[in-house]
């Protein structure tokens, strides 16, 4: 059988009609020329296409015996993989029909480059979608530089960025999925060598940074400002229903010592303080998140509740900025006030998180449509 030019692996984990979403996406895709892997980590049952009703040689499934993880689970479909190109999608997010298409079209214009990614958008609903056939959510999309909405010549324009210029330009941004590029299989499994965890959890927190930053080490990165991936965001997703402080506060710790070995990297020395310090403000932005998040949970919304989430990231700032010195950060008056305004503007996030879904409820319900 010949070489498939990429292997698509999707990680899943009890979650048919999500998954079904995103498979029929894969499957509406105008180049045909890639094999699907879908790791079942839910060993409570033997996942086939027929639970689902999608049948296709290029799909295959592969059922975990035992519990890898979600990270574990990743590495081994990038193991499985046999394409040229090589890229992760989960199991509630989606492509736009073109996205291979021009993926490949601008690989081969920029003689194939070791990575290639594409913006994303979010799909803010928990609908799932009746039917994906050539269901395209690019119509209002806009070109960023020029406002015009983007049309089919949109799809052809690129830049071709330095390992450097990419961290420089992605680091902290909600752009791109750093694992939903496009990979050269063995540059992914020689240079980057998959994801990896950073604490003890089912779920890989900020796997997706660390992995950011390994690509920095790539030669050439290819770039198109057009949302190909599509990210569903709904009440059952990990990164909205997962509430341990403790394991953010572990993962962060750790992905900022890791980060700081690989930015250590020649190419990237240059940018050191100012990298690391984007992913220590990724990690106190979700931390302040997470514990607004933790004391909603808790129908917990008044000025008790914001003096707790608040001292916590105090506690949670300072902690930081001690793991950003020992991974070598300049520790000076600069590196000071970049975390006393990181802090202020992560208390007004929790203040305002907590604002918003207080005022939610006086806000009228809708009428039930029957």
């Amino acid at each position: 059988m010949a070489r498939p030019f990429v292997t698509i692996g999707v990680p899943t984990y009890n979650r048919h009609d999500l998954l079904r979403d995103t498979l029929n996406s894969i499957l509406s895709q105008s180049f045909t020329d890639f094999e699907v892997i879908v790791g079942n980590d839910f060993t409570a049952e033997v996942l086939t296409g027929d639970m689902l009703g999608i049948s296709d040689p290029r799909i295959r499934f592969v059922n975990h015996p035992r519990n890898l993880r979600e990270v574990g689970n990743m590495n081994a479909l990038l193991a499985l993989a046999s394409g040229r190109y090589f890229t992760w999608l989960f199991d509630d997010d989606l492509y736009e029909p073109d996205f291979l298409a021009t993926a490949c079209a601008l690989l081969t214009k920029s003689n194939f480059p070791p990575a290639f990614f594409s913006s994303c958008r979010v799909l803010r609903y928990d609908k799932l979608l009746p039917g994906l056939q050539n269901i395209s959510f690019l119509s209002s999309a806009k070109d960023t530089r020029t406002g015009a909405v983007q049309g089919q010549e949109m799809f052809h324009t690129m830049d071709l960025l330095t390992g450097r210029e990419f961290l420089g330009r992605f680091i902290g941004s909600l752009k791109i999925v750093s694992t939903s590029g496009l990979f050269d299989t063995a540059a992914l499994r020689g240079i980057v060598g998959g994801v990896e965890e950073l604490c003890d959890s089912a779920i890989g927190l900020y796997c997706e940074y660390l992995f950011l930053i390994r690509c920095g080490q790539f030669d050439r990165i290819a770039y198109t400002d057009v949302p190909f991936v599509l990210m569903r965001a709904h009440t059952g997703s990990w990164s909205e229903s997962n509430l341990e402080l403790d394991k953010y506060h572990e993962a962060g710790k750790e992905l900022v010592r890791r980060c700081g070995e690989v930015l250590k990297h020649p190419g990237l020395l240059a940018d050191y303080d100012s990298n690391l310090a984007k992913i220590c403000k990724l990690h106190l932005v979700t931390y302040a998140y997470k514990s607004a998040r933790l004391e909603i949970a808790r129908k917990a919304f008044g000025p008790a509740a914001a003096c707790r989430a608040l001292s916590r990231l105090v506690k949670e700032t300072a902690k930081t900025k001690s793991s950003f010195a020992s991974a070598g950060g300049s520790d000076n008056f600069r590196t000071t006030l970049m975390f006393a305004l990181a802090q202020i503007r992560q208390a007004c996030l929790i203040c305002g998180t907590l604002a918003v879904h207080w005022l939610r409820q006086f806000r009228p319900k809708r009428p039930e449509l029957g």
